[in-house]
């Protein structure tokens, strides 16, 4: 999908959702304070133009990585492999965009794409010799005891020690064609690249990363991705509590509130926290008024459809989309949880912890202040009766084709596609779509339950 313009329906929900957030906080929005708002399960971030969407999606990731590994002993999904992706989603936007205009020469543009494909070919070698390498200590791990995975591997599997050489070699040279590319702005890139690099390899302890949840057990990550995307809970044996630091800006009383939350949905507790979407806000708001200036539609650069699909004709993948244009007032959004809890800290007192990793939310630093997040999400929408055949026929055709679909950034998967092994998918068949009523439901994977981040209040500061 490319980077256009919203349609004008489109853009209503997309902003009648960032008030949603917004409201949340009650906070006053200027130059120096924004919204990010987070299609429920994606993550993704209409972040528009002032900020890349690859840097807030890290912060949202390692954000809600560090909340959940932190305080359920039981997690078990969803963003087990998030590094692991975002690293790549970082190598690809160091490669100059195509709406980049720099003054910069020619020879340092193609280095830095050229950088950008070796590291991303020597990155894709090296996940599937360390995959290779964990499965064959899996079958011999019982006759190392007390010894780590990496030290295993650095005696009995050389494969992976060249492989990783490899990977170090081009990622230097990715870091010096950065630093000839963006100049001034290098330094704050390269630190974050060197974050997310270290955090992967556990070079060096650092505040805010899940490192012993990826490092010190390479099996355990597979095994979580593997639990979450066949639903079934592994025994708390197979997924012990890793050990994080939470960021500086978590909400209070986390641990308590999550427990409290799993004892209730363990008791079937029902999803009676509504919150509906206010379309008149949709309306009468801009994306100004949330801290932008404008947000394109596309998933590379924000905030997808309300309504997108893409379905297999041929074998060729098509995209389907609902006409929505002037339908606003026949479709109703709501989000329904267990509960949810905001955090909003004194902005004047707050303070980035002394030795907390930089986040970076563009050519300027910024930070992110307080989040919303809810418990056991899930999606309802409510489709009046002249759309209903329309809304089925996109529904049928996805089911039938193996596709995907996805509302407001909601996306699940009928299987046809690839998935990568280091990521989770809903399920088509969790969708729950009543054609008489017009009613759909979408929800996490099944028999999953654990914190969604909902959107964000981030600041901006020199």
């Amino acid at each position: 999908m490319s980077d256009k313009p919203l349609p004008k329906t489109d853009t209503i929900f997309a902003l009648a959702l960032a008030s949603l957030v917004k409201s949340a906080f009650n906070v006053q929005l200027g130059n120096d304070k924004f919204i990010l708002t987070s299609p429920l399960i994606m993550r993704g971030i209409a972040a528009g133009n002032l900020v890349y969407p690859q840097m807030t999606n890290y912060l949202i990731y390692k954000f809600a990585d560090s909340l959940q590994y932190s305080d359920n002993p039981s997690y078990y999904g969803s963003s087990a492999g998030s590094y692991m992706q975002q690293l790549e989603s970082y190598i690809s936007w160091v490669k100059p965009p195509r709406w980049q205009s720099r003054d910069v020469s020619v020879e340092a543009a193609l280095a830095l794409a050229e950088a950008r494909d070796n590291a991303q070919i020597t990155s894709t070698r090296y996940a599937q010799v360390e995959d290779d390498a964990a499965a064959e200590w899996a079958k011999v791990q019982k006759d190392f005891p007390g010894v780590e995975f990496f030290d295993w591997a650095d005696r009995h599997y050389p494969a992976l020690k060249v492989a990783r050489g490899f990977r170090t070699s081009t990622h230097e040279t990715l870091i010096k064609a950065m630093n000839n590319y963006f100049g001034e702005e290098s330094e704050a890139l390269t630190g974050y690249t060197d974050g997310i690099y270290n955090a992967l390899n556990g070079v060096s302890s650092l505040p805010g990363f899940n490192q012993e949840g990826m490092i010190n057990e390479p099996i355990l990550l597979k095994k979580a991705i593997d639990s979450a995307n066949s639903g079934r809970k592994p025994s708390e044996a197979e997924i012990a509590q890793s050990t994080v630091l939470i960021p500086e800006f978590t909400i209070p009383d986390y641990t308590k509130d999550v427990q409290a939350w799993m004892t209730a949905a363990s008791g079937g507790a029902p999803r009676d926290k509504v919150i509906p979407f206010d379309i008149e806000a949709g309306k009468t708001t801009t994306w100004e008024d949330y801290g932008f200036k404008t947000v394109p539609g596309g998933s590379g650069s924000g905030q997808w459809p309300f309504f997108h699909a893409a379905v297999l004709v041929n074998n060729a993948w098509v995209d389907r989309k609902l006409n929505t244009d002037g339908r606003e007032d026949a479709i109703s959004v709501q989000i329904a949880m267990i509960n949810f809890k905001k955090d909003v800290p004194d902005i004047k007192k707050f303070e980035r912890a002394k030795d907390a990793p930089t986040d970076v939310l563009s050519s300027k630093y910024g930070r992110i202040i307080a989040i919303l997040v809810g418990y056991d999400v899930e999606l309802r929408v409510k489709f009046a009766h002249e759309m209903r055949e329309e809304v089925n026929s996109i529904y049928e055709e996805v089911k039938a084709t193996g596709g995907r679909m996805s509302i407001l950034g909601f996306q699940v998967s009928a299987g046809k596609e690839e998935t990568p092994p280091d990521h989770v998918v809903t399920k088509f068949d969790h969708v729950r779509w009543n054609r008489s009523e017009g009613t759909m439901v979408l929800v996490p994977n099944s028999g999953q339950v654990y914190p969604t981040i909902l959107g964000a209040l981030a600041q901006r500061f020199v």
